[in-house]
């Protein structure tokens, strides 16, 4: 097999969007072009990927709308990488059911099985058993009626995927629980886009009294919770700031934030989109990933990566990060008094900082969470199920 095999990488969201999936393809597509050709497919407008910065490692690109799948088009899609001589495929998917998916009918998934093509499908998040198929405010009968169709027909899907990747052991296993059928073949690799080589000795010093969070707004991302948790210490800590920073995707929670946000004015901030997220973990004393549901939390994983000290909920896959009290603290998900307790704790006691700043980054690295790791355990998987075509 020669080092240069041509493979696909399908993504159900542009790459230029840059949130979380589509960095972790982007981080994939540095590492992973100097052994393969890749060819892109994914929604993105030609004109608008030719000025991404990925765009050189690509082979080739073609447009394609998962949202817009039929049968006729996922047997379309099979033919096309047959066509084109793609000798794997890796669908990174929002979740289990896109692609297609939740009607196993009309995922490309057994067209491809069929042309003698392995995939890789890396679902990004796990819906919960009854959500993501129909209306969130759809009744629960419905959602009971709904759910063996969905179910048999996830099931048949991802059947045919040669290997099923999740982001986190947590959602590996809560995978396997909920299509135990699949569990053979469903495991995790930890994601992530930073350079191994870019670690340094995390230092304290010159760190601003701002406490940070980064992320999509969103209910779900949880950062009216820890609005609603700043506001009820702000007062006693007029010096500290709140920054929560990220494009707002839900505008009922970004108003809602804004709201508390009115009653703070100078201390707490909705920022919109950050230019350098970066360099806000970088002055940040404190960074927090409040979300009620995350896989891993990239944003979290690079502000442990360089020194900052963090709180995180039990949610998802996050706990696979902090180990409490060594390498930052965990507080329940939704709980805005557990969060302040943990916000003001960490305020009064600068040591602490500093503690959870120098034990964090080794942490991260030791537990294979760079973008070198990442890659490297992606090629042995590939060349794994290349070698048995």
């Amino acid at each position: 097999m020669s080092d240069r095999t041509l493979i696909a990488i399908a993504l159900d969201y542009p790459l230029a969007l840059r949130g979380g999936v589509s960095v972790i393809v982007e981080s994939l597509l540095k590492y992973l072009s100097p052994e393969f050709e890749i060819l892109l497919v994914s929604p993105d407008e030609p004109e608008e990927l030719r000025r991404h910065p990925a765009f050189t490692r690509l082979t080739g690109h073609i447009q394609f709308h998962p949202a817009r799948l039929t049968r006729a088009r996922a047997r379309e899609f099979g033919d096309m990488m047959a066509r084109r001589g793609v000798r794997l495929v890796h669908f990174h998917a929002g979740g289990n059911l896109e692609w297609g998916n939740r009607r196993g009918t009309k995922s490309p998934l057994p067209f491809l099985r069929r042309a003698g093509i392995p995939c890789v499908f890396s679902a990004h998040q796990i819906s919960p058993l009854l959500e993501g198929y129909c209306a969130k405010e759809s009744s629960l009968a419905r959602k009971l009626v709904l759910l063996p169709a969905v179910w048999t027909a996830c099931t048949y899907a991802l059947a045919h995927a040669s290997c099923i990747l999740t982001d986190s052991k947590h959602d590996a296993d809560q995978f396997k629980r909920q299509y135990p059928l699949l569990a053979g073949k469903t495991g995790f690799v930890y994601h992530s886009r930073l350079d191994a080589n870019e670690a340094g000795a995390p230092t304290d010093a010159g760190r601003e009294k701002l406490i940070v969070s980064v992320g999509h707004v969103a209910f779900r991302k949880g950062q009216h919770i820890l609005a609603e948790a700043f506001s009820r210490i702000a007062a006693q800590h007029p010096d500290w700031k709140l920054v929560m920073a990220g494009p707002v995707l839900e505008p009922e929670c970004g108003d809602q934030i804004e709201k508390i946000c009115r009653r703070f004015p100078g201390q707490m901030f909705l920022a919109g989109s950050h230019p350098a997220p970066r360099q806000l973990m970088r002055q940040a004393a404190i960074f927090v990933q409040p979300s009620l549901m995350e896989a891993l939390g990239l944003a979290l994983q690079e502000a442990m990566f360089f020194g900052c000290a963090c709180i995180g909920t039990t949610a998802g896959g996050i706990p696979e990060l902090i180990a409490h009290d060594e390498t930052g603290l965990l507080c329940p998900a939704g709980n805005a008094d557990a969060l302040a307790a943990a916000l003001a704790g960490l305020i009064r006691q600068p040591e602490q900082r500093r503690r959870f700043g120098s034990t964090a980054p080794a942490s991260i690295i030791q537990k294979g969470m760079t973008g070198q790791a990442m890659a490297a355990s992606h090629e042995k998987i590939y060349r794994r199920f290349l070698h048995h075509e």
